[in-house]
């Protein structure tokens, strides 16, 4: 379809049905290469804890909690990911200390926000349950608090900085 079929010449009429088929596919491409794509990312991460959920009767793991540390970012970033049957018996080789690798999905949501997602760490596959709850991430950039020179505390921002974002960008939510 070529677009000069939208557009009337002397002598010719313009083809109302391809007109309309041209500006759909148009929208529709325009709709799926938008800038709310799906991206990959991988990085680094350190074991903080790994606990078992729930055992069978022989005591293999059937849900685990695996709570990591991203390292490489700045700030204090923690998340907890549980998994299931497939996941548990893999992470639950994982020892607090190790440090390895995890493959991160960022994605456009519904409620229009990104989210990231953990499936892979290590060399563990993991499947996220839509209704977990017990999964979660603290993502957070601390500093110290000083009043006349002395330290009294610190202060925490929840809402990832760009330095955060440059150097991880799977925390971005907007």
């Amino acid at each position: 379809m070529h677009v000069d079929a939208c557009v009337e010449r002397p002598g010719t009429k313009p083809r109302f049905a391809s007109c309309v088929v041209l500006v759909a596919t148009l929208v529709a491409g325009a709709a799926a290469g938008g800038c709310h794509r799906p991206k990959h990312y991988e990085t680094t991460v350190e074991i903080t804890r790994v606990s078992v959920v729930r055992k069978d009767e022989s005591n293999k793991p059937l849900v685990l909690d695996v709570e990591v540390a991203y390292s490489e970012c700045p700030g204090e970033q923690l998340e907890v990911v549980r998994g299931g049957l497939e996941f548990a018996p893999c992470a639950g080789k994982l020892k607090v200390g190790d440090k390895v690798k995890v493959g991160i999905d960022h994605e456009w949501t519904d409620e229009g926000h990104y989210k990231w997602t953990i499936r892979t760490l290590g060399e563990c596959s993991r499947v996220p349950d839509p209704n977990d709850e017990a999964s979660y991430a603290l993502v957070r950039e601390c500093e110290d608090l000083t009043v006349n020179g002395a330290r009294v505390g610190f202060q925490c921002k929840y809402i990832p900085e760009r330095g955060l974002v440059d150097k991880c960008p799977w925390f971005q939510r907007r």
